[in-house]
């Protein structure tokens, strides 16, 4: 499947925000959680120098009584830790060792807290943990003393119900907020291709024959505006040389055309001499029927020079188009071998026209030569049908077909199509080209359907002004 650059262009946008979006979340959660992290040490630090200080001078006694003293101090000394530490959010375990035991202390609301610990774990070596206790999670620093070891934890949830609520506001800001960013993506890559899309519409709408028109000029001194510059530097190049060849191709058929028209009628002087051999006389009628051709091949291409350049003199006035037809018809009659094809004319109303007559017999008459060189038995049928503003003709034949890969072609200048067209009767490959132009000429159109081996009808549809007049 392609996309287009603007669809490319929204999706492209629409990665880089989400990108963008997933590392400033990642480099916040980060900032965040080292930022409380280190509020969390701060305090751990704080409540050991202060529980430290606390045993290392109010109980130090603890470290060396004995039986009943031993007992109130210890009982004391519990109370303490309560006051201190006396929420559930966090502990303190004090571990006394001496050559005669090891004596553990916590803060009576975590008396389980031993329990929940990993084996071993105030034989860890000094420093700050992150520990999971009865699924809450806690950060919790140890201290190793002379007199033993220090354990104190502090619950570490701030950062957790910060992730939470954010997350809650993600559920559905992100979504939306990243529909807004394709729509705004969208609409800035249409803002951005519009001119190029502008550009593109006014370049398709330059053909040979309006060469002098330009792309939109572009304001912009960015990257697109050199490129319509090239662009319109390489058309006028173009132009330039569609110009010579044009001039070329007219001065070669005015050059040709004098001499071909005295070898005419000095090969039918020949031709027309009593005296002369039939093998002369058959020789020459070649020579004279080739002449002939040459002579329609060069009106031809004068023709159509004349039509790139918009300088034939079309000259527009009213006649009766179903007259023109009818003549057309009867020409077709006298060329067509006798009994071999039927030509048909289906009458219809009388149809004023206002056009070029003598291009709308030219035109005719190409359609209906290419007609009855191609049609070697059945029928060529004859249609002229009046429409709102407009009269469609319509020439329809059994002949052999155009094959469906040619039709695309068939106005192209010299083109013909297979070899069993290419006969010695064929034509120069000019007629259509020269039927389209004359079509174009009046602001109509022609088309072509064909069936290999059942035949083609050919359809002129032209505006007609004095249908409404």
């Amino acid at each position: 499947m392609k996309l287009s650059i603007r669809i490319r262009l929204t999706l492209l946008i629409g990665f880089i925000f989400f990108c963008v979006l997933v590392f400033l979340l990642a480099a916040g959660g980060l900032a965040l959680y080292i930022r409380l992290n280190d509020e969390l040490d701060r305090s751990l630090k704080i409540e050991k120098k202060f529980v430290t200080e606390m045993l290392e001078t109010d109980f130090r006694d603890l470290f060396t009584a004995t039986g009943e003293s031993r007992k109130i101090l210890e009982q004391s000394f519990v109370e303490d830790l309560n006051e201190i530490v006396g929420f559930s959010r966090q502990f303190v375990i004090v571990s006394l060792e001496s050559n005669q035991a090891r004596l553990i202390y916590t803060n009576s609301r975590q008396e389980n807290v031993l329990s929940q610990l990993p084996r071993r774990f105030l034989s860890r070596t000094e420093g700050i943990y992150n520990q999971l206790l009865n699924r809450r999670r806690y950060r919790v620093i140890i201290s190793k003393q002379s007199w033993g070891t220090l354990a104190i934890g502090l619950e570490n949830r701030t950062f957790y119900e910060v992730i939470d609520g954010v997350a809650e506001i993600l559920v559905v800001g992100v979504p939306l907020t990243f529909l807004l960013v394709l729509i705004g993506g969208w609409l800035l890559a249409r803002l951005v291709m519009k001119p190029v899309v502008s550009t593109a519409r006014t370049a398709d709408n330059i053909t040979l024959t309006n060469l002098e028109k330009r792309l939109p000029e572009y304001k912009g001194h960015d990257e697109f505006g050199i490129l319509v510059t090239t662009l319109n530097h390489m058309i006028a190049r173009i132009e330039e040389g569609v110009k010579q060849i044009r001039q070329f191709t007219q001065d070669a058929a005015h050059e040709l055309r004098t001499p071909l028209t005295i070898q005419r009628g000095e090969l039918e002087l020949l031709y027309e001499q009593e005296n002369l051999a039939e093998e002369a006389r058959t020789a020459v009628q070649k020579t004279l029927d080739r002449a002939i051709s040459m002579n329609k091949i060069i009106e031809n291409l004068m023709l159509l020079a004349q039509s790139d350049t918009d300088s034939y003199p079309i000259q527009k006035n009213k006649f009766r188009l179903d007259e023109v037809l009818s003549e057309t018809v009867e020409d077709a009659q006298n060329l067509s071998e006798k009994g071999a094809v039927k030509i048909r004319l289906n009458k219809g109303v009388p149809v004023e026209f206002i056009g070029d007559e003598h291009l709308i017999r030219r035109l005719l008459l190409n359609i209906t030569d290419n007609a009855l060189k191609y049609t070697h038995n059945g029928e060529i049928e004859f249609g002229l049908k009046p429409l709102p503003d407009m009269v469609e003709i319509s020439i329809r034949d059994t002949g052999i077909g155009i094959p469906e890969e040619d039709l695309p072609h068939v106005f192209d200048r010299f083109y013909r199509v297979d070899k069993s067209r290419n006969t010695a009767n064929r034509g120069s490959g000019l007629g259509l080209a020269i039927s389209k132009w004359i079509v174009e000429a009046h602001n109509g159109e022609i088309n072509i359907e064909s069936i290999r081996g059942k035949g083609t009808v050919v359809k002129i549809r032209l505006p007609n002004s004095a249908s409404s007049g």
